[in-house]
């Protein structure tokens, strides 16, 4: 008989291993946390609006572009185009991540009206929206990192501070005049 429960332990033993094995891979991966985004990239004159088909760094003010979790990334000349893109109701919906240039950090090496670089998540960006700037597509929503920034902006320009969640197609839509 002791012979017989023996022969059931080496049997078992392997299996109950193997298992043991796959939690301890399957514990390792989701540690790992999520994968690291997209990150942004440069314009140059290859680079055409999604919406305008306008060659982005001709036009100033701030850019946009929005990555994919498969896919090409998407190029906007201006943030109010990459807002009319990204409130269509059959825009594309793997989205992983959307980038704003950063407007309170301009590149010394290049004017404030074309930034280069400082590129920020624009759902946790500050925007200025109206005031007495106006972009290639119109009203600008400009974007800061820092709430603080964004005041400064609008004490001197004009507009109202709002942030990602709050940019809708109403607020876009161009007032009429009678």
């Amino acid at each position: 008989m002791r012979e017989k429960g023996m022969r059931g332990t080496a049997f078992v033993l392997p299996i109950v291993t193997s298992l043991l094995l796959l939690a301890v891979c399957l514990l390792a991966a989701c540690s790992r946390g999520p994968a690291p985004k997209p990150p942004p990239f440069e314009f140059n004159r290859e680079h055409a609006c999604s919406v305008c088909g306008m060659i982005i760094v001709d036009f100033p003010g701030s850019k946009a572009q929005i990555h994919y979790k498969r896919g090409r990334p998407d190029a906007f000349c201006s943030t109010l185009d990459m807002f009319l893109f990204y409130l269509q109701p059959d825009r594309p919906g793997n989205i992983e991540v959307i980038y704003v240039n950063d407007m309170g950090k301009p590149d010394p090496e290049h004017q404030p009206e074309h930034p280069q670089g400082h590129w920020i998540d624009a759902q946790k960006a500050f925007y200025v929206y109206g005031g007495d700037v106006m972009g290639p597509m119109g009203e600008l929503l400009i974007p800061f990192s820092e709430r603080r920034d964004a005041e400064s902006y609008s004490v001197k320009h004009g507009g109202r501070i709002v942030k990602f969640d709050e940019v809708t197609a109403d607020l876009l839509r161009p007032k009429v005049q009678q």
